[in-house]
C-alpha cells in the first residue's frame, strides 16, 4: 500500500479524474447535442467551448493527454484506484472522505461568504466545528445527521460566478485536465488553513489519498470513456460541463444549451434558405 501511495503522490491526477472530489463527487451530465456533434466533427482549435472555454492547444493537449490517458491512468493510477475500492472496507473508504470534506470546510466558509451565500457560509462553519470535535476530526459526518448539509464551494467556482472566464483548455502531464481558473481558484485553496498550517509531507500524504478516493469514485465513468469515439473530447467535455455546472447549476446548464439549440436551428434554417436560394 505504501508504493501504491508513493504513485499516486507522482500521478495526484491522471486525466483530471483524481481532483478533489465536492460532495458526492463529480456527477457527469447527459451527453449534450452539441457534445455529439464534436465527437463526429471535432471543432477546430480555438473555437469557443463549454463556459467560456478554449481548446487552441489542442494538438500538444491530445500528445499530452494520450501520455496521461494511455500509459499513466492505464498502468498506474486505475490498478491503484481499483485495488482501493476492492480491498478497503467501505466504513474505511467513507471515513477517509468525511475527514477529506472535513478538511476542506473552512474553504466552504470563505468562498460561500465570497459569493453572498451567508447561510451557507455559517452551516459550513457549524459543520467544521460539530465534526471536528463530535466527529473525531470528521471521520464521522455528525453533521449531516444533525440536518446541516454540506455546501461545498472551491475558489474556481467563486470566479466563474464572479463572471471569470476559464480561458484556454489545458492537458498537463501527470496531473491532467485544468484551465487557468483552475488553477488559480486551486492556488487559492491551498491558502486557507488547516493548509496553510501543515507541512508538505502531510500536505502529500492528503493529496496522494484525496487521489486514490477520487479516482476510485470515477471508476463507474470508466466504460463510457473506453468506448468513446474520442475520449479527448469526452473528457474535456465532461470536465468543462462539470465545472460550468458548478458555477451555473443544473439549471443554468439546461438554459444554455436550449438558448444554443435555438441558436443552432436559426443558423441552419437561415443555411438552408441560402441554398434555397
Amino acid at each position: 500500500m505504501k508504493g501504491m501511495l508513493s504513485t499516486a503522490v507522482l500521478l495526484m491526477a491522471a486525466l483530471g479524474f483524481a481532483a478533489p472530489a465536492m460532495a458526492g463527487g463529480p456527477q457527469v451530465l447527459p451527453h449534450l447535442k452539441s457534445h455529439r456533434s464534436q465527437v463526429h466533427n471535432p471543432p477546430a482549435s480555438g473555437m469557443l467551448l463549454i463556459g467560456n472555454s478554449s481548446d487552441p492547444y489542442e494538438k500538444i493537449n491530445r500528445g499530452i493527454w494520450t501520455f496521461n490517458y494511455d500509459f499513466l491512468d492505464r498502468y498506474a493510477l486505475r490498478p491503484v484506484a481499483h485495488g482501493y475500492a476492492d480491498y478497503v472496507p467501505s466504513p474505511v473508504r467513507t471515513g477517509i472522505r468525511n475527514f477529506l470534506n472535513n478538511f476542506r470546510e473552512v474553504n466552504n466558509v470563505v468562498n460561500n461568504a465570497c459569493v453572498a451565500n451567508f447561510s451557507d457560509s455559517a452551516v459550513s462553519l457549524g459543520r467544521f466545528a460539530v465534526n471536528s470535535t463530535v466527529g473525531l476530526l470528521g471521520l464521522i459526518d455528525v453533521a449531516s445527521y444533525m440536518g446541516m448539509d454540506h455546501h461545498p464551494m472551491g475558489f474556481q467556482t467563486v470566479l466563474g460566478k464572479w463572471h471569470v472566464n476559464n480561458g484556454p483548455y489545458l492537458q498537463v502531464p501527470f496531473t491532467g485536465m485544468t484551465t487557468p481558473r483552475d488553477i488559480v481558484g486551486k492556488v487559492v485553496d491551498n491558502i486557507y488553513p488547516p493548509y496553510s498550517e501543515i507541512g508538505w509531507y502531510w500536505m502529500a500524504a492528503i493529496w496522494a489519498v484525496d487521489g486514490i478516493d477520487s479516482r476510485a469514485a470515477r471508476i463507474p465513468q470508466e466504460e463510457m470513456l473506453d468506448t468513446s469515439m474520442d475520449p479527448y473530447i469526452s473528457a474535456r467535455d465532461f470536465y468543462l460541463q462539470y465545472q460550468e455546472r458548478l458555477v451555473v447549476g443544473r439549471e443554468g446548464m439546461l438554459e444554455q444549451q436550449q438558448k444554443k439549440d435555438a441558436e443552432d436551428e436559426k443558423n441552419l434554417e437561415g443555411y438552408l434558405d441560402e441554398i434555397d436560394e
